[in-house]
């Protein structure tokens, strides 16, 4: 699975560059806050990245015009993150490029073999192994 996801981001950060003008670690984060993940705080945690170094994504994110950083409503001391117009577009676009590349190395395989392999890979990524 690591030289899968490996080979994968070799193939993907290219076109992600290319085509919408991000990296696969960018595109991580535009989704964790388009699914709801709207705080730093749990933004980093939730994607495993330093804050530190997820506070200069944010940075280069809010400069690109694909992300907003605004004070809670509730918490004047806490910062809400949203997509801009910019980033949804982009979001979608990436989607469109990932699943293409995806769906180009899925047609490889056996469509017998499909079915078993996106239940394992569904197994295999829920949080709570039990």
């Amino acid at each position: 699975m690591w030289r899968f996801h490996r080979r994968l981001k070799q193939e993907l950060d290219p076109l992600l560059t290319a085509r919408h003008g991000i990296d696969a670690r960018k595109f991580l984060i535009l989704r964790a806050i388009q699914a709801g993940q709207q705080y730093p705080t749990l933004l980093s945690e939730h994607l495993q990245i330093p804050a530190t170094l997820l506070s200069r994504y944010l940075d280069q994110l809010t400069k690109g015009g694909l992300i907003e950083r605004r004070l809670d409503a509730q918490d004047s001391r806490r910062t809400c993150l949203s997509l801009t117009p910019a980033g949804q577009e982009v979001v979608r676009d990436t989607l469109d490029t990932v699943y293409s590349l995806t769906g180009a190395r899925l047609t490889q395989l056996d469509p017998q073999i499909l079915p078993a392999l996106l239940g394992a890979l569904e197994l295999l990524t829920h949080e709570d192994p039990a």
